[in-house]
């Protein structure tokens, strides 16, 4: 008989995305020649790990107490306001005077997720998750005692697929009398796929009639990425001004992450931003996330809250980390643009691909496909129906070569 309780007795961490990373990385060190195109980090064309200046240099000037004092559970006022600030742009005052909100602080995105899970999902409910996703969703629910549906992400013509949304959310408002649902975009993870300014109108159409009864609907914008858009900053904030449109029985929930946006992967920063046009839930979120997080991790990174403060409130140093995120996405544009010609050259399917860290190409058998690949010095991350390719992670070069090897075994 197991010591572990009933729950928790199935646990295992099947999650392979480290593990492969780890793999690949000391691959790497015994032959500089090893593609890793594993791990969800920005590395420049010399393969080392990216870091942005501006980010450096706000780090060096903390003092010790700005670093490393512990901070209140929700995190301070001052970096709620630098997350606002920061995530809704030129629209922050529109925004806000149209719209209740509430800021917690988390360990990057995943805290946000977590924390969304626990609270809006009774035990046993379902979440809906796209049919390509990032797996940790999974045990986020399942540590959380919910399961989970999937919608698929894409149409016959390679577009979002709201009819597929549309359907799944109808099912879960009878069979649950709620919807949460999860949208990562854009540079969506794994695929890549980025949902434009009509898809995102048509999504807000029908969450409005879903809910206009007075069903709950939470979305959860997962928007890990959302800073290496290639459109730029406008464009992706235009689309969160939709919002508003929302009416009262509809919340949603921003996960940001710091840790992608400013590069600080390791340090865990991230945040938990309610919009809603009611009150009462806005004062209901505060109350039951803030317990959530002194449960799960008691407190926030004071290094991570500070270095955003710091970045997000001066004026100058908003400017050099806007010119850096200018300059990254560049960097991602060529190589994205490199991986597809070639691809093309070669053969080789991708699904629809807009911009981001990560691409991927559908196959039948991607644990056979990454093992072969990784035979030839090659690392890529073996998922569900598909083998992701991350180009944040590679050089120009190895976007040359790997598109070859790929197809070679597909």
């Amino acid at each position: 008989m197991s010591i572990l309780a009933k729950h928790s007795i199935i646990k295992e961490d099947k999650s392979n995305i480290l593990t492969i990373g780890i793999e690949a990385g000391k691959a790497k060190v015994n032959n500089p020649n090893v593609i890793n195109a594993t791990i969800g980090m920005m590395f420049d064309e010399e393969g080392n790990l990216f870091s942005f200046d501006s980010v450096n240099k706000t780090i060096s000037k903390l003092s010790n107490a700005e670093k490393f004092a512990y901070a209140s559970t929700p995190g301070s006022v001052e970096y709620h306001n630098a997350l606002k600030h920061w995530i809704f742009q030129e629209y922050e005052e529109e925004i806000l005077s149209n719209m209740h909100c509430g800021v917690i602080a988390t360990p990057g995105g995943s805290g946000a997720i977590s924390n969304t899970f626990s609270n809006y999902l009774n035990a046993g409910d379902k979440a809906l998750l796209p049919n390509y996703m990032w797996g940790n969703y999974k045990q986020f629910l399942y540590e959380n005692y919910c399961g989970y549906d999937t919608y698929l992400l894409f149409n016959e013509q390679g577009c979002f697929n709201l009819e597929d949304v549309k359907l799944k959310m109808q099912q879960h408002k009878l069979s649950q009398n709620r919807v949460v649902i999860v949208i990562n975009d854009p540079c969506h993870n794994p695929t890549g796929y980025t949902m434009s300014y009509s898809e995102w109108e048509g999504l807000v159409e029908e969450i409005n009639n879903i809910s206009s009864d007075g069903t709950p609907v939470v979305l959860l914008y997962d928007m890990a990425y959302i800073d290496y858009d290639k459109r730029g900053l406008d464009a992706t904030r235009q689309n969160i001004r939709l919002f508003q449109k929302f009416n009262e029985s509809v919340m949603v929930i921003l996960a940001f992450s710091g840790s992608k946006t400013l590069g600080l992967y390791g340090l865990r920063i991230g945040g938990q931003i309610a919009l809603s046009k009611s009150k009462e839930d806005i004062v209901e979120f505060n109350k039951a996330n803030k317990y959530s997080s002194r449960a799960k991790w008691s407190c926030p990174s004071t290094l991570g809250m500070n270095t955003i403060v710091n970045i997000f409130s001066d004026k100058n140093n908003e400017t050099s980390f806007k010119n850096e995120l200018i300059d990254i996405r560049k960097i991602l544009i060529s190589r994205a643009n490199t991986f597809i010609e070639e691809s093309k050259k070669v053969g080789l399917k991708t699904l629809p691909f807009d911009c981001g860290f990560f691409i991927s190409i559908p196959c039948d058998n991607p644990d056979e496909v990454y093992k072969k690949v990784a035979s030839e010095d090659a690392y890529i991350i073996p998922l569900d129906g598909v083998v992701r390719v991350t180009l944040s992670a590679i050089t120009l070069e190895e976007c040359k070569r790997l598109p070859a090897l790929i197809k070679k075994y597909i």
